[in-house]
């Protein structure tokens, strides 16, 4: 099933989270800057290093425990990320009349609201790239062990996104 790639803004993101942008030193916070629930447990912010992912996926996971922000470091190049709107429960997950795929300009990062439906980053890596994009990413320290919801589409739907 193919999913044309939607204009990131803060309007078309807001469902499912926020999207973030440099802004000047010295400004307060407020309701731009991140909004972010890391209370049930130790944050871990990491940079992960992904290999060619391409741009095709057949399972998509939510995080009931946690926000999650996500960004590209040393790229200059748009990566991809579909998401559906938080439903908390497995059995609700995204059908391909809602999941929604976004590109994600260089410079900018998303931070997904508690239960976000996310597949990605997305991307693919050709010679003017390398073998790989890193990306920070701020959850929990047991987020990928204990509060990892998956729907895999292919299994379950035999359909591949």
């Amino acid at each position: 099933v193919s999913l044309a790639a939607e204009e990131l803004t803060p309007e078309s993101f807001a469902p499912f989270g926020q999207i973030v942008k440099a802004e000047e030193d010295g400004a307060v916070f407020g309701p731009d800057d991140a909004q972010l629930d890391l209370s049930r447990g130790t944050p871990r912010f990491y940079i992960m290093r992904l290999r060619d992912k391409d741009l095709r996926f057949d399972r998509i996971t939510f995080h009931g425990k946690v926000t999650q922000c996500l960004g590209a470091l040393g790229t200059n190049r748009a990566w991809y990320m579909a998401v559906g709107e938080p439903t908390l429960d497995v059995r609700a997950h995204p059908t391909e009349d809602t999941l929604r795929v976004f590109e994600v300009p260089p410079g900018v990062f998303v931070k997904m609201h508690v239960g976000t439906w996310h597949a990605g980053p997305l991307f693919r890596c050709d010679d003017d790239v390398g073998t790989h994009i890193d990306f920070y990413n701020l959850e929990l320290a047991d987020t990928n062990v204990v509060d990892h919801n998956t729907h895999d589409y292919a299994t379950a739907d035999g359909i591949e996104f």
